[in-house]
């Protein structure tokens, strides 16, 4: 890792473990409800939405993030905006069109954010966006798809979308939290 890696990979580590994390604890609820109605689909559904939001929120608040700053707080206004949304308008119709478009939005931001950091001198962040970002697009198209099936079959979609958002992300920070901390002892 390159000097201005380290230093990101030491910035980010955190918002992107929180980020995990909500989307593990999300996933974990989905996989475990045995018959959520609507009422558990717009409350869980809307904490994942605005809980992720506030983590990329935390994450475009970083000094070394400035660059991205615009694109993240996108990512982040969509998915706090969708959360809150979700929680007042408790309909499967409604919570899909919520979850398709912060999805489909935050989504296109980090695939965004991807394609302008490419390469090796791109942020620590670019592959995880391409990642991250191919997941809740392609899970955001296929949301609608579900919408006749009722809140069980919503959450399931969301809740996949959810799981590998963990993996990928959970590995992420753990990786940036020791390659910062391997820097920092040498």
């Amino acid at each position: 890792m390159s000097t201005n890696s380290t230093v990101q990979a030491a910035a980010y580590w955190q918002p992107v473990l929180m980020r995990a994390l909500v989307a593990a604890a999300f996933g974990i609820l989905t996989i475990f409800w045995p018959e959520p109605g609507d009422t558990v689909m717009a409350l869980a559904g809307g904490a994942f939405l605005l809980l992720s939001g506030a983590a990329v929120w935390l994450l475009a608040r970083k000094p070394e993030a400035n660059e991205y700053r615009t694109l993240l707080q996108l990512e982040a206004g969509a998915f706090a905006v969708a959360g809150a949304l979700a929680f007042a308008l408790q309909t499967p119709s409604t919570f899909t069109i919520l979850a398709t478009a912060a999805l489909l939005i935050g989504g296109g931001a980090e695939l965004v954010l991807w394609w302008q950091n490419r390469g090796p001198h791109g942020s620590v962040l670019s592959k995880d966006w391409l990642i991250v970002g191919a997941v809740s697009v392609g899970f955001g198209a296929a949301l609608p798809f579900f919408t006749y099936l009722g809140a069980h079959a919503l959450l399931g979609v969301l809740g996949g979308a959810a799981i590998i958002t963990a993996v990928v992300l959970g590995i992420a920070a753990l990786t940036y939290r020791f390659d910062s901390r391997k820097a920092t002892a040498s």
